[in-house]
C-alpha cells in the first residue's frame, strides 16, 4: 500500500525525453504506474534544448502517453536538470556585528538570502547549500556556528548554476506544451540522495553519471556536495566513432559497443577473432581499439575534474558509476588503470529504496532511468488524479454457460449455503468503516502537509521559475554565452 499521490517526473535527455508517473509506498519504495519516452536526438544536444518546437511537441507526447496509461489528466510535473553548462561555484558572504553577538538562525538565514541574491551574469542559480563558516577570521571552520559568540562571520556557499539560455529554453518548452513545472531539481544531486550511503557522503566519493551526450561528475566529502561539472562527452561518441570508422549504421555500431565493449582488455587482440558485419570482416581488436580510445578520453576528463575539485586525494569511498554508459564491458578496469589510488568503482543502476514496475517491459535495468526515478523520489506533490478503472461489465457475457451459472450461484449463496447478501452487507459495512477511518487519517495527513507546505520556503529554483513565468513574452533578450561573473565566486 502507498499514498494516493501520483507524482510525475520528466527528464530531457540527449537520447530520449522520458516521463514517469508513480507513487511512494509506505516502505519508502517507488511504484511506477506509467512510463513513456520519445527520441530526442533531433532536438536536444548535451542535455540542452536547441529545437524548441520539437522539444515542446515531444514533452506533450510523453505527457499524453502517460495520461493514456493512467486514464488521468497530468497538469504539472517535476523536472530534472542535467545539461552542458551546469556547474558549481563557491560564493562567500561576510556578516559583521557592531559588538560581540551570539549567532542566531536569523543571522544565518540573512546570509543565505544575501548569497542567493548574487547576480551570476548569464546564469541561473538552481540550488544553494551552505558549506562552512569562519568565526572571527580564526583558523579552522564551523559547519554549524549557531550559538557561537563572535564579531564577524564568513560563510562559504556552494551554488549550482545553469546557463540562463538553457534554463529559459527548457521553461519555454514546457509552457508551449502547456505543462506546469511544480519544481526543478539538479538531477545529479537527486541521484546522490537516491544511491549514495552515509559512508559515501562522509568518507568522500565521486558520483559519475556516464550518459549519452554528457558525463556528470559530482564530488562529495564530509556529507556535502563540494563540486559539480558536466563534461560534454558521452557514450554516444563511441557509437558515432564505430559507425564512422567501420562504415556501419548507428544501430549496428551501438550493438557492437554493447556486445564487445573494451574487449582488448580481455585478450581478444591476441586471438585474431573477427566478426562479419554487412558482409565485411571486422577484427575485435579494431573494435576494441576504437572503443578504448574514445572511452579513455572521457574517463581522463572525469579524472581531471575529480582532481580539479581539490578532493581527489581524500575520496576514500572512491567512484560510484551510473548512467547508460556505465554498462560498457570492462569499464571498471579503465578506472583502475587511470585512478590507481582509488578503490574499484561501484556501479549503481537504480535507487536504493527499490522500485516496483507495474509493467516489467518499462524497466531498462542499465542505469539510464536512475536520474528520472531519483527526481520522482524527490517529488512530494500530487501531479495527477489517478482514476479508478471502470468495471468491465461484458466479462460475464463472455463466460461459458456453466461458468455464468457459477457466478450467479456465488452471488446468491455462500459455500455453506447461507445467504450471500447478508455476507456482502457485513463486508460492505466493514469496508465503509475502514474507508471512513482511512479518510479521517488522510485528512489529518493532508492538513499536516498543508501546514508544512505553508512553512516551507520555496527552493532557489522555484523562485527563479516563478519570476520567469512573470516576465511576459521577452524571454530571450539575453542570449549571450557568458561565464559567471561575481566578485564572490572562487571556483
Amino acid at each position: 500500500m502507498g499514498n494516493d499521490k501520483v507524482i510525475v517526473a520528466i527528464e530531457l535527455g540527449s537520447s530520449k525525453i522520458s516521463g514517469v508517473a508513480g507513487q511512494k509506498m509506505y516502505d519508502g519504495s517507488l511504484k511506477v504506474l506509467a512510463y513513456a519516452s520519445v527520441p530526442s536526438s533531433s532536438c536536444i544536444r548535451h542535455g540542452a534544448v536547441y529545437n524548441l518546437d520539437k522539444t515542446a511537441n515531444a514533452i506533450a507526447e510523453v505527457v499524453e502517453r502517460l495520461n493514456t496509461i493512467l486514464s488521468g489528466k497530468i497538469e504539472k510535473v517535476y523536472v530534472g536538470y542535467n545539461a552542458k553548462g551546469l556547474r558549481s561555484v563557491i560564493s562567500k558572504v561576510e556578516h559583521k556585528f557592531d559588538e560581540e553577538t551570539v549567532v542566531s538562525q536569523e543571522v544565518l538565514d540573512d546570509m543565505f538570502q544575501q548569497c542567493s541574491e548574487i547576480d551570476y551574469d548569464g546564469y541561473v542559480n538552481l540550488f544553494q547549500e551552505s558549506q562552512e563558516y569562519i568565526v572571527d577570521n580564526k583558523r579552522g571552520t564551523e559547519t554549524d556556528p549557531m550559538g557561537v559568540a563572535c564579531r564577524s562571520l564568513n560563510g562559504s556557499y556552494l551554488n549550482i548554476l545553469l546557463k540562463k539560455q538553457v534554463a529559459d529554453y527548457i521553461a519555454q518548452c514546457f509552457m508551449a506544451a502547456q505543462v506546469e513545472i511544480v519544481d526543478g531539481y539538479v538531477a545529479p544531486m537527486a541521484q546522490a540522495e537516491a544511491v549514495l550511503t552515509e559512508d559515501d557522503l562522509q568518507q568522500g566519493c565521486a558520483l559519475v553519471d556516464y550518459g549519452a551526450d554528457t558525463t556528470t561528475v559530482s564530488v562529495y566529502k564530509n556529507g556535502l556536495l563540494r563540486y559539480l561539472r558536466v563534461i560534454p562527452l558521452g557514450s554516444a561518441l563511441i557509437t558515432r566513432d564505430l559507425s564512422s570508422i567501420l562504415k556501419i549504421e548507428l544501430d549496428q555500431a551501438e550493438q557492437l559497443k554493447c556486445a564487445y565493449g573494451l574487449c582488448n582488455l580481455i585478450g581478444s587482440q591476441d586471438s585474431g577473432e573477427t566478426i562479419n558485419v554487412n558482409d565485411h570482416s571486422i577484427s575485435l581488436k579494431n573494435i576494441g581499439d576504437i572503443i578504448e580510445a574514445r572511452n579513455e578520453e572521457i574517463i581522463r576528463n572525469v579524472y581531471s575534474q575529480i582532481k580539479a575539485s581539490g578532493y581527489g586525494e581524500v575520496l576514500y569511498a572512491g567512484v560510484v558509476l551510473t548512467g547508460g554508459g556505465s554498462q560498457l564491458r570492462q569499464l571498471d578496469q579503465i578506472f583502475i588503470k587511470l585512478m590507481p589510488s582509488m578503490r574499484k568503482p561501484r556501479i549503481v543502476l537504480e535507487p536504493a529504496c527499490g522500485v516496483v514496475w507495474a509493467e516489467s517491459r518499462w524497466k531498462r535495468g542499465d542505469g539510464s532511468q536512475l536520474a528520472l526515478l531519483s527526481v520522482l523520489a524527490k517529488g512530494d506533490e500530487s501531479c495527477c488524479e489517478l482514476l479508478e478503472p471502470l468495471p468491465k461489465m461484458d466479462e460475464i457475457e463472455n463466460l461459458t454457460a456453466e461458468d455464468q451459472n457459477k457466478v450467479v450461484q456465488q452471488s446468491l449463496f455462500t459455500e455453506e449455503g447461507e445467504s450471500a447478501q447478508e455476507e456482502r452487507d457485513r463486508k460492505e459495512q466493514q469496508e465503509r468503516e475502514e474507508a471512513a477511518a482511512r479518510k479521517e487519517e488522510e485528512a489529518a495527513k493532508e492538513e499536516e502537509a498543508e501546514t508544512k507546505k505553508k512553512e516551507k520556503k520555496p527552493s532557489v529554483f522555484k523562485r527563479w521559475y516563478d519570476n520567469f513565468m512573470n516576465m511576459g513574452e521577452n524571454f530571450f533578450d539575453d542570449k549571450e554565452d557568458k561565464e559567471p561573473k561575481s566578485e564572490n565566486t572562487d571556483n
